[in-house]
């Protein structure tokens, strides 16, 4: 339902501020807030039937043409009702988009990788990720302002500066 939403509703943060992808031997991923995103490239003769793609509350795996793409153990826990797939094309590439909701929706999970044993992000783009995340924390926070192209210095990791106002 939330995948089906973000994608109706059109112009959100990640429209505005552009996506950070990681990429991987398969493909890319990448996350807001709220999901992460799983891109598999997949030949463009893949069909539905062709594909397995399995979502638990800690792991996740596909298969294409019964060969298998990853099976592995989540960095963190996601919900797995509101978690999908698909198979799309876009530029003339064909690809498996598995949607997945995090169970913990703060700023400061931002997932270092998306496995526990393999996908880590780079250095650079872990970085502009949690950038990322400071804005569209901030955006959430403001929704009059828009501060998808805000740049962003200081104490941004984990979510940027915790302010307890007493």
């Amino acid at each position: 339902k939330q995948w089906y939403q973000r994608r109706v509703r059109g112009m959100d943060f990640e429209d505005k501020a552009g996506i950070v992808k990681s990429k991987t031997e398969w493909g890319t991923w990448y996350q807001s807030i709220d999901d992460v995103t799983i891109e598999v490239v997949v030949p463009t003769s893949t069909k539905g039937k062709d594909v397995s793609v399995k979502i638990f509350p800690s792991s996740v795996s596909c298969s294409v043409f019964k060969e298998t793409k990853f099976s592995e153990k989540l960095f963190a826990s996601i919900v797995t009702d509101e978690s999908t797939w698909t198979i799309e094309e876009e530029d003339g590439s064909r690809f498996i988009r598995i949607f997945l909701v995090k169970c913990i929706k703060t700023p400061q999970n931002c997932w270092k990788s998306l496995f526990e044993a393999s996908c880590s992000a780079d250095l650079m783009t872990l970085d502009t990720m949690q950038k990322r995340f400071l804005q569209e924390r901030y955006q959430r926070e403001n929704p009059g302002f828009d501060f998808s192209g805000a740049e962003v210095t200081g104490q941004y990791q984990d979510g940027g500066p915790q302010f307890n106002f007493q």
